[in-house]
């Protein structure tokens, strides 16, 4: 999100774009991936974080083993649609769907339902909202893109996250392909950072 997040809160009351809290919060988007997302399970076990994870319907069908050990090691999990698509100029029909769907395969996969959903590349109208209201769900963005999936270099993705970093800053990272085979470089490196400013790790429930 380019726009200042807090002008885009004060818009949308309703949306989290930060958060209150005394700490700052990890989210990756697109999993469970098969490779992807056990790396990011490594990675944070190995430094005692925890982090917020939007999954796809369409993957969690694919992967179930892979969702429930996300959140058996004590992850949050969110709603990022079933299939990934654009749902902005969707009709309410198609986005009830896409998101109940997906409502549906996690608590029956995990035996809970979730409080959050995030919409595919962070695109939200007022249906979305409306659909969201009505099953009790949040509407989560960020305001800390790591744009991983296409970043070369760390010290791009370093500029990008470490210096706009405060409390209740939300990252936006991805477990998916694109990330799959560089994320064990970039990661560790970006979170050591973080934790070496003496940054507070906390999943969005927190």
């Amino acid at each position: 999100m380019r726009c200042d997040a807090r002008i885009l809160q004060l818009l949308f009351p309703s949306v989290l774009f930060t958060t209150t809290a005394a700490g700052i919060h990890l989210t990756f988007d697109d999993g469970p991936h098969p490779t992807a997302t056990p790396a990011v399970l490594n990675i944070l076990r190995e430094r005692n974080i925890q982090a917020t994870f939007f999954f796809l319907g369409q993957n969690v069908q694919q992967y179930p083993d892979i969702a429930r050990q996300v959140a058996t090691e004590g992850h949050d999990i969110g709603n990022h649609s079933y299939s990934h698509t654009n749902l902005l100029f969707k009709d309410e029909a198609f986005i009830q769907k896409e998101i109940i769907q997906t409502e549906e395969i996690l608590e029956s996969n995990l035996g809970k339902r979730t409080r959050y959903f995030r919409p595919p590349y962070g695109y939200f109208n007022l249906t979305i909202l409306n659909v969201l209201k009505e099953i009790g769900s949040t509407c989560v963005l960020w305001n800390i893109d790591s744009k991983d999936y296409r970043s070369k270099r760390q010290s791009d993705m370093e500029r990008r996250v470490v210096p706009h970093t405060s409390n209740g800053s939300i990252f936006l990272f991805h477990d998916n392909k694109d990330t799959a085979q560089k994320l064990h470089t970039y990661l560790p490196f970006i979170l050591d950072i973080l934790l070496g400013k003496n940054f507070i790790f906390k999943p969005l429930q927190s």
